[in-house]
């Protein structure tokens, strides 16, 4: 019978030496509850301003702000729940609820910029006389508030943290915007600056927040994080001695910011002391050289059978050939 190696438990009423904490999300919930305060003012006096104006580049900004508010909730609490400790049916406790907040967010922030690019092309076929002056001072205040909240969001580690941090900062960049077109439209007359503007602003959201979308997703689909080299984590395992063999490796995300791993070793080595310091110099290298704290191992002997109905993946093929 294969020989498995996890010291790294996952059941949440594990016992014995190998039960291992795994560390909570950063807490950032009282930055992240200060921001949802700041931005629910900023749209307010936004909308109220925007009607007046006539602006749509100063309502685009308010929309951008009422998703931020949104996200910035939904960020709160995943950085909640991301903290709760693990429970018999959910071992992992709530580590991805950062991260489908994130996709929530993001793609929240994706579908704003398309409508306001929508709007803005709208408007710039047609033309609407826009209040500059009102504009520019409700646009400053925003653009203060926001960078304010993107200060106190600023160095969060993981994928939630990151997605408000963006959103704060993609309307700060928009404030600034919507600033500098309503002083152009004060000083010229021509409205037009208005869409454009809009324009500029929901084509570098929609950059932005597409990156952030596809980072979540990737997580969400148990992929191989980006800078991780599969072929890179198989040659390290290779490099212990003992080890002959490497399938049935997989390297996922836990969470945005810790990663796990899985594989099947095939040793020549029948002496369970040698094993054991050969499985824990693995585990402390992979650490070391791919970020990866959480590893499963199962060794099997030279020869043996694999216990898995499917050990040998279709990527693990190529490299055999």
């Amino acid at each position: 019978m294969p020989y498995e190696d996890d010291s790294h438990a996952h059941g949440a009423h594990s016992h014995g030496p190998h039960v291992h904490a795994h560390p909570a999300p950063e807490n950032m919930s009282a930055r992240l509850l200060a921001s949802v305060v700041v931005n629910v003012a900023i749209t307010v006096a936004q909308v109220v301003g925007g009607v007046l104006a006539g602006s749509l580049a100063l309502l685009s900004d308010a929309a951008h702000n009422a998703s931020d508010v949104l996200g910035l909730v939904l960020a709160y609490a995943a950085n909640r729940a991301g903290r709760l400790p693990a429970t018999e049916r959910r071992t992992y406790a709530f580590k991805r609820a950062e991260v489908l907040a994130a996709f929530v967010n993001a793609a929240g922030l994706l579908a704003v910029s398309v409508w306001v690019l929508v709007e803005a092309v709208g408007r710039l076929l047609h033309p609407q006389p826009v209040e500059g002056g009102l504009v520019a001072v409700l646009a400053g205040v925003g653009l203060v508030a926001n960078a304010g909240a993107a200060v106190l969001l600023r160095g969060g580690r993981d994928l939630n943290v990151r997605s408000a941090f963006l959103h704060l900062v993609a309307d700060a960049v928009t404030s600034f915007g919507v600033v500098a077109g309503g002083v152009i439209m004060l000083l010229t007359g021509w409205s037009a600056v208005d869409a454009v503007v809009s324009i500029a602003l929901a084509l570098w959201m929609i950059r932005e927040s597409f990156g952030i979308v596809r980072a979540s997703t990737d997580v969400l689909l148990d992929a191989v994080p980006a800078d991780v080299v599969l072929g890179e984590v198989q040659r390290t395992i290779l490099g212990e001695e003992h080890v002959v063999e490497v399938h049935d490796l997989h390297v996922w995300s836990l969470s945005s910011t810790e990663r796990a791993l899985s594989a099947h070793l095939v040793t020549d080595c029948t002496d369970l002391a040698d094993l054991s310091e050969s499985v824990a110099r693995i585990k402390a290298e992979l650490a070391a050289h791919h970020g990866i704290a959480h590893s499963t191992l199962e060794l099997e002997c030279v020869g043996g059978e694999c216990a898995g109905a499917q050990c040998l993946l279709p990527h693990e093929e190529a490299w055999r050939k």
